[in-house]
């Protein structure tokens, strides 16, 4: 599963030891997506939230229904944060608690109830455990 990674350099050391098994490419400047985004399976975006502009470019450049981003969603309806971009052709699933990673179960919240078989094969991957909340 190709899977991006766009973070902070502290977000993306908590990513990589959640992670540490799986393969992943870091991107520092957010330029690179569009060359990654199209082979891109799974991305964790945990800057989404600050630039919510990028929806529009998942819709556009992503894989569609191949697609599966997370994001940080701690203090966001997944709704309201996605209705300006509605209809998104992708996954889009929130993260939530604190910390975001770096716990035994990911917390997830889905702006859609389809996107629960995206989920569990992007945690299938990530070799990790996740309840919906």
């Amino acid at each position: 599963m190709n899977t991006l990674v766009l973070a902070s350099a502290e977000q993306e050391a908590e990513v990589s030891l959640k992670f540490y098994n799986r393969a992943y490419l870091h991107l520092q400047d957010p330029q690179e997506l569009k060359a990654w985004l199209p082979q891109a399976d799974l991305v964790i975006d945990l800057l989404l939230h600050e630039h919510p502009e990028r929806l529009a470019q998942y819709n556009q450049q992503g894989k569609g229904e191949k697609l599966t981003v997370f994001f940080n969603a701690n203090n966001l309806e997944l709704a309201d944060f996605a209705s300006a971009y509605e209809p998104l052709n992708f996954h889009l699933c929130g993260l939530q608690g604190e910390p975001l990673i770096n716990r035994e179960a990911l917390e997830v919240s889905l702006l859609r109830e389809e996107s629960q078989r995206a989920v569990d094969k992007a945690c299938v991957f990530l070799a990790t455990l996740y309840k919906l909340v």
